[in-house]
C-alpha cells in the first residue's frame, strides 16, 4: 500500500470540479499516467479512495504514485486535445503495470 495515500487523497479532494488533465508521477518524478476528467476532483479522488473497486493494474499504478499535477481546461474538448498532446510528448512508460 502506498504510504502517501492519505496525503494524495487530501490533495485530490482539494481539486476543483472543473475539466482538466491530471499527470501521475512516481518517486523519480517520471510520468506514469496521464488522464483527463470532466471533473478533476471526482476523477482523481477515485484513485485514492477504496482500492476494492480497482483492477490489479490500477492498484499497482496507485501504489507507485508519489505525486500528481493537474491542468485545468475550459472545456471537455480542450482537455481531450491536451491529454492526447501530452501523451504524444511523453516518452513511453518506463514502468509497465
Amino acid at each position: 500500500m502506498n504510504p502517501k495515500l492519505k496525503d494524495l487523497r487530501a490533495k485530490a479532494m482539494a481539486l476543483p470540479l472543473q475539466p482538466g488533465v491530471y499527470i501521475m508521477k512516481n518517486k523519480a518524478s517520471e510520468i506514469i499516467y496521464i488522464g483527463k476528467a470532466k471533473k478533476l476532483k471526482n476523477r482523481v479522488s477515485q484513485y485514492f479512495g477504496s482500492q476494492n473497486n480497482h483492477t490489479e493494474k490500477v492498484r499497482r499504478m496507485v501504489d507507485n504514485v508519489d505525486d500528481f499535477e493537474y491542468i485545468i481546461t475550459d472545456s471537455e474538448f480542450e482537455c481531450l486535445i491536451l491529454e492526447c498532446s501530452l501523451i504524444k510528448q511523453t516518452p513511453r512508460s518506463i514502468i509497465s503495470y
